[in-house]
Parts: C-alpha cells; structure tokens; sequence
C-alpha cells in the first residue's frame, strides 16, 4: 500500500508539472502570432492587408492601425485568406514576423478556425 501512495504522489506531481509546462507555452507563443476574427480586409500595393478584433501580436507593435499584410507573392495564403472571409470564416489565427519600422507587420502562415 505504501508503494501505491508513492507512486501516485509521483503521478500527481508529474501532471501538475505537465499542466504548467503546457501552459506556460502559450505566453511565449503569443509574441509572434494572434487568434481573433477578421474584421477587415483590404488590398495594398505589395498585397492583403487584414486587421483582427483583437489587435496584432505584440511583434507587431507600431503597425499602421493594426493592419497586417500578406505579401502578393504569397498565393496561396492570399487565396485562403479571400475565401475564409467570403465563406464568412473569419476566426482566424495567424503567425507574424516581426515589423520593420515604417512597414506593416508581415503574415507568415494564415490558418482559419
């Protein structure tokens, strides 16, 4: 009986390590992408821009109205980004590269809900 209370004492203390390892990731993560819902969508000269109801990531920091961009080159994110908001599909998270100053922060992978 004594070894079952040990090794659930070891379990125990392995899921509460577990848990705050799997939480603890997220915060780092957040630096460089946001979950929200499309609330705005227009076309720029380098490609799509798109702005978020929850902001952008904080690399983003200091982009023009919160406006993000994915460039014309990126086809196939520009085509899955029309047609998640023309199919109404607008949760969304998406993954950002970090801005350079007097530029709009860069969308690196676009992944709908």
């Amino acid at each position: 009986m004594v070894g079952s209370v040990d090794l659930a004492k070891r379990v125990g203390a392995a899921a509460i390590v577990g848990v705050c390892v799997a939480l603890a990731l997220p915060a780092v993560a957040a630096e460089n992408y946001q979950s929200g819902t499309m609330v705005d969508i227009t076309s720029g000269a380098n490609g799509l821009l798109v702005r978020l109801d929850t902001g952008a990531p904080t690399n983003c920091a200091g982009t023009p109205y919160g406006w993000m961009l994915i460039r014309e080159s990126n086809k196939t994110m520009l085509s899955v980004a029309l047609l998640a908001w023309y199919a109404g599909n607008r949760q969304v998270t998406v993954y950002t590269s970090p801005i350079v100053p007097g530029n709009y922060c860069e969308i690196n992978q676009f992944d709908p809900a």
